[in-house]
């Protein structure tokens, strides 16, 4: 049985691809959202012998009380949902699961790794 304990960072999409630039650009949350990334990875490597696994989750677009006004000024909700692979937004039962996973035994030998939760948006360009 795997004891080891979980840390889980939280990131962004924002941190493993190119975000808004220009006018509306979010620089330095992309920025910010990449250091947690990085971050976690050198985490991974300094706690794993002491049995601290380390993972970052790495959210796409959900809509939150921060991007509602994003979403109403730019389409509506069922605009930016058709930009994704998978035609949804993230709900938030999909990070949920995602981090209930990491922390079972199921991911006992997952360390340092950033998962994107956006239905493959980051896959296609910006959402």
């Amino acid at each position: 049985m795997d004891d080891s304990a979980r840390a889980i960072t939280v990131g962004s999409i924002a941190g493993i691809q190119i975000g808004n630039v220009g006018d509306n650009g979010t620089y330095g949350y992309a920025a910010s959202k990449a250091a947690v990334h990085h971050l976690t990875k050198h985490l991974a490597v300094e706690l794993a012998p002491r049995g601290i696994l380390v993972n970052a989750i790495a959210p796409g677009f959900f809509i939150t009380k921060m991007a509602k006004g994003l979403v109403e000024l730019s389409g509506g909700e069922k605009a930016w949902a058709e930009r994704s692979p998978n035609r949804r937004l993230g709900r938030p039962e999909d990070i949920a699961g995602f981090v209930v996973w990491l922390c079972s035994r199921a991911a006992a030998h997952c360390n340092g790794t950033v998962v994107p939760i956006d239905g493959g948006a980051h896959l296609v360009g910006k959402l």
